[in-house]
């Protein structure tokens, strides 16, 4: 049986240090490096935009789902969209100041920091309503 999605020149090293590198996308280090903006262009872009929403989700459910129970708190789901917009602010300026790996094409950042933004648009003037408002 062969998997037809790991290149045939894939060795255990390899591997190794894939998973090594998806741990380190769980510590604090990480996030911290993140948002200065000392990680590569399109780790910054795609970990801070998409993985951090990983973790938001969660979060957002069970907010919605509290709120639909005891309405007063409902006004928490709408703090999570401002702060979490707000964490996708810094990944914008982070995605700016990013060293992109290899030759990138100089558009990129131009395209990343665009769709960051647009992201924490979106988040921030969803929040109000977020909470039936």
């Amino acid at each position: 049986m062969t998997n037809d999605h790991l290149p045939e020149d894939l060795t255990p090293d390899d591997m190794e240090a894939i998973a090594k590198e998806r741990q380190r996308f769980m510590t604090r280090r990480f996030w911290v490096s993140l948002l200065k903006g000392q990680e590569p262009l399109g780790d910054t872009f795609w970990a801070g935009n998409y993985l951090a929403a990983l973790y938001f989700l969660p979060v957002m459910i069970f907010l919605l789902a509290l709120g639909s129970f005891v309405p007063a708190l409902s006004v928490l789901l709408s703090m999570s969209f401002v702060i979490f917009g707000i964490y996708i602010l810094g990944v914008a300026r982070a995605v700016a100041v990013a060293k992109p790996k290899g030759q990138a094409v100089k558009g990129w950042r131009i395209v990343g920091v665009t769709w960051t933004l647009l992201n924490a648009a979106t988040l921030l003037t969803y929040a109000p309503f977020a909470a039936g408002q």
